[in-house]
């Protein structure tokens, strides 16, 4: 049952972001069949597509991925949106990552569970860029509804 409670919770937090990005002027796609992203952001004409992978955890003192997912990744594009819970019920808040960015500061410390990490102690400031609204203008600037 537990299984089931995570893709619920999985499921949950990938249509929180898409309802986030649609709220901000993106359009965002469903892949009908998993393509090993959870969702596609396109400009207006679709013309332009950014996959994005949803990372949620409860808390978060770093932004972690496994070595499986880091070599997926490369060279496609990607931004990673990874979550954690916020102030208040119900509330998320959330990381706007492009994938190269991530890439360039990750760490592998050799961890047990083989996932490359960048931890907000290393730079404190860095998770700000990212953060929010902030993260999305950055991460999603090439589609910028203005310009179609």
């Amino acid at each position: 049952m537990a299984k089931k409670d995570n893709q619920l919770i999985g499921k949950a937090k990938e249509l929180h972001v898409a309802s986030i990005l649609v709220a901000h002027g993106l359009y965002v796609h469903f892949p009908l069949i998993d393509n090993g992203f959870d969702l596609i952001v396109s400009n207006r004409k679709g013309t332009k597509f950014i996959p994005i992978q949803v990372k949620y955890k409860e808390s978060r003192s770093a932004f972690t991925l496994t070595k499986k997912d880091v070599e997926r990744f490369k060279g496609k594009g990607v931004v990673l949106a990874f979550g954690s819970k916020g102030e208040g019920f119900g509330n998320s808040e959330y990381w706007f990552i492009p994938f190269s960015d991530w890439e360039a500061k990750a760490e592998d410390r050799n961890r047990q569970d083989r996932k490359l990490v960048v931890y907000f102690s290393s730079d404190p400031e860095w998770p700000e860029l990212y953060k929010g609204e902030k993260g999305i203008a950055n991460a999603f600037a090439c589609l910028d509804p203005s310009k179609g």
